[in-house]
């Protein structure tokens, strides 16, 4: 064997990171070892006698298990000495190639359209990693029938008294492709089937049957994570561990076999867990949770991914708007997950499921006001709007004319929102479950005051009202107000919301679904429509009516079966569109008060009440915590700050998070994990987050930090040689601060600069060139991607 002190800097490198995962140099690593060819082997590659990698890896028993190219000048070449010839000659199962900015690595296990291709992966595998994935490859192999448990899901469905076989079709059809190392698929199954249940007896046969060790399931909402262990894989806890993961639990639940996540969550923490940690990644509402920026981390994970969705979109560029493929691919949710025809390896939808008595059917009423009308087809004419707070009479520069879908943004009819409520009223039977859908927080806030007037409810009766708005960015309020309205005796009997009830919410006994808001989006709709699908015999439910008071039904075409639209998500890029025009500086007129959106409402929540206390600014609220964080002599607080002030890496106790929970929530804060990330402006922080940065142990990061550590990503996972990726991070930082700042810069800008040309050694016109004249698109992708 080669000496060791002879080895290349990116040898040492990597051999240092070998030996620190167990790997021993002359035992299990080899360096520069000589492999001598058969003579049928001299036959197939003339001129060759030997070959010598640069590093081997072999088991106990001198197997060849890995083996890894250092020599990197010429990429191309590497790469193909190594799938060519050393694979071929000396058939180990990983492949390894390294230069000083990159590892690439290659499994010969992978199979499929997907899988011809080198991946960047930032770890190296253990020898008990390798033989895992090894052994878990021959199990997948193995001609042997899976059981599938049908207590959990492709069993007699109470509801409609019906054996659900198309769960029992779904997952044996993912077994077979999982088997076939397929490494991505698609699942569409429309709301109200059972996605979860499915996925969780899927799950459990591949741990049951060893094809699988970790499974990671990603949603895009912490109501979501809760309902995906709740009433999901709860049911095989005891058989299989499984946790959801945050920010501040991962190290604790490592080694737990289901790791459930928001993706928020896990964009702030993918980058610390290695590339092979997982075998399966699921995808929850994958239309909704994969952008181009998301799926940087999707690609940091070598394992097969399953997406689940209700409505697939495919994504084409906009007349006239330059998209890449490539971006349009990670837009278009059946390409982003191997399905290049346009078909789910799995489908029963909405159609299937009424068609065959799985969902329930509805019937659409159409209601148009007056002021509808007039909006819909000549649009509605005013000189002058009302101060929100104290309804002053505020006369425009000029007269202003909305349409349709202008309406209700930043001018609300007030008598409009009451004529909503007095339809509703007409056309519902009292104290049946309803769901409203309307514009913008302001609007949903007009339309539940108008709806509690004309059903008699007491401006000063505490929540929960008849109707509520269910907007809040406190996720215990709207849990709880969700709760309430889930009890078919239990007001709210109706919730108003913009989004928050579109997905994730799981209420059978609804018996209504009204439209007062207009969406462009199929799969919007779609999602809309599913809130009411599911049947319920134990109210009798077994149909469902559509309210719609501004044609959205017409719109789409709506057949009863949804809608024959295709769900089209048209790319635009970035930049273009125009301002409100002119009118009075203020968030929205008309009758209204300030924008919930750039307010923190804090509540209190007691038993069966809700009551609101205040709406307070976003700097107000952070103060608040803090100040109350560092002056607390909650026993429980003080010792949970002890431990973290003598260990800053202390990871706590679920008991210790709840602590935090219940401090957060006493009289003088009244702030909730969702409001603190409101607050903080941090969607991926978590409460232990907002707690260490209020004590001054780790900050958030700033957004130009958060968008340095984007740009990092982003250059391991897109295919960028060394040379590209030197330039990229040589402009890294001042590309992050314009970005903060809201600012826009070109490629042209910067490398014509001639600080930066001095710096780098080019110009613009060379620069380009090296980047196969896609420079300009790169900025735009990285500026796209990476805003805050």
């Amino acid at each position: 064997m080669a000496r060791i002190n002879e080895a290349t800097d990116t040898d040492l490198r990597i051999i240092g990171r070998l030996t620190e995962l167990g790997w021993k140099p002359g035992d299990t690593l080899l360096y520069q070892q000589e492999h001598a060819l058969t003579p049928e082997q001299q036959k197939i590659f003339e001129s060759k006698k030997s070959i010598k990698p640069d590093i081997t890896l072999v088991d106990f028993s001198g197997s060849i298990l890995a083996i890894f190219e250092n020599k990197f000048e010429d990429e191309k070449k590497a790469l193909t000495k190594l799938r060519s010839l050393y694979a071929a000659v000396l058939k180990p199962r990983f492949l390894y190639a390294c230069s000083p900015e990159r590892i690439l690595f290659y499994d010969t296990e992978w199979k499929g359209l997907d899988a011809g291709e080198f991946r960047q992966v930032n770890s190296l595998l253990s020898l008990e990693e390798m033989n895992l994935k090894i052994e878990q490859a021959k199990k997948i192999n193995l001609d042997r029938e899976i059981l599938i448990d049908k207590t959990i899901a492709g069993g007699v469905n109470p509801s409609c008294g019906k054996e659900t076989y198309f769960q029992t079709e779904c997952i044996e059809t993912l077994l077979r492709k999982f088997r076939e190392g397929k490494q991505k698929m698609l699942v569409h199954m429309a709301t109200g089937l059972g996605k979860t249940r499915t996925m969780v007896a899927f799950v459990k046969a591949l741990l049951e049957y060893n094809m699988a060790k970790r499974v990671l399931f990603v949603v895009d909402r912490i109501i979501l994570a809760e309902q995906a262990f709740t009433d999901g894989f709860s049911l095989i806890s005891k058989e299989f561990s499984s946790v959801r993961i945050t920010t501040g639990n991962f190290r604790q639940y490592k080694n737990a076999q289901i790791h459930i996540i928001v993706i928020d969550t896990l964009e702030n923490i993918y980058q610390d867990i290695p590339s092979s940690f997982y075998d399966l990644i699921i995808v929850d509402e994958c239309h909704r949770s994969i952008n181009i920026n998301r799926k940087l981390i999707f690609d940091h994970f070598l394992c097969p991914r399953v997406g689940l969705t209700a409505t697939p979109r495919i994504a084409v560029a906009a007349k006239g708007k330059d998209i890449t493929d490539e971006d349009l691919a990670i837009l278009d949710t059946y390409r982003l997950f191997g399905c290049e025809t346009g078909k789910p390896d799995y489908e029963f939808d909405l159609t299937k499921g009424i068609d065959e008595n799985f969902l329930a059917p509805y019937k659409v009423l159409s209601i148009e006001t007056e002021l509808t009308k007039l909006a819909r087809e000549d649009g509605v004419e005013f000189t002058y709007v009302l101060d929100p707070d104290e309804r002053k009479k505020i006369e425009l520069d000029q007269r202003k004319k909305l349409m349709l879908e202008q309406l209700e943004r930043k001018y609300i009819s007030e008598d409009r929102c009451l004529r909503i409520a007095e339809e509703i009223k007409a056309n519902t039977e009292y104290s049946e479950k309803v769901i409203l859908f309307g514009v913008s927080q302001a609007h949903c806030t007009m339309l539940t005051k108008a709806l509690n007037k004309v059903f008699a409810t007491s401006e000063d009766e505490a929540s929960p009202r008849y109707a509520e708005a269910i907007i809040s960015d406190n996720n215990e309020l709207n849990a709880t107000f969700k709760k309430w309205f889930k009890d078919v005796n239990h007001k709210p009997f109706i919730a108003v919301s913009v989004d928050i009830m579109s997905t994730g919410v799981d209420i059978p006994c609804c018996r209504y679904i009204s439209f007062a808001a207009l969406t462009k989006s199929v799969g919007k709709y779609i999602q809309m429509l599913g809130r009411g699908t599911r049947l319920d015999p134990k109210t009798g439910k077994f149909s469902f009516k559509v309210l719609d008071f501004v044609g959205l039904c017409t719109a789409m075409g709506d057949n009863g079966r949804g809608t024959p639209k295709e769900n089209k998500h048209i790319v635009k890029g970035t930049g273009g569109g125009t301002g409100p025009g002119p009118g009075p500086k203020g968030d929205w007129f008309i009758i209204d008060n300030p924008d919930p959106a750039h307010l923190i409402q804090r509540v209190y929540l007691h038993e069966d009440k809700v009551k609101v206390i205040d709406n307070i600014p976003i700097e107000k609220a952070r103060n608040l915590f803090e100040e109350g964080l560092q002056k607390t002599e909650e026993p429980e607080i003080v010792e949970v700050k002890k431990k973290v002030e003598q260990d800053k890496s202390y990871e706590p106790e679920p008991k210790e998070i709840e602590a935090i929970q219940v401090w957060a929530k006493n009289p003088d804060i009244y702030l909730d994990e969702g409001q603190l990330k409101k607050a903080y402006d941090f969607d991926q922080g978590s409460m232990w987050d907002f707690f260490l940065h209020a004590l001054k142990i780790r900050k958030i990061p700033s957004p130009k930090e958060r968008i340095e550590r984007g740009f990092d990503s982003y250059l391991k996972t897109y295919n960028f040689n060394d040379y590209q990726i030197q330039v990229l991070k040589d402009i890294k930082d001042i590309f992050a601060e314009n970005i903060a700042q809201k600012r826009r810069i070109t490629a042209k800008e910067i490398f014509d600069n001639p600080i930066y040309i001095r710096i780098i050694g080019s110009d613009y016109q060379e620069l380009n060139k090296k980047f196969d004249n896609r420079l300009p698109e790169v900025f735009e992708e990285l500026q796209t991607n990476f805003k805050v």
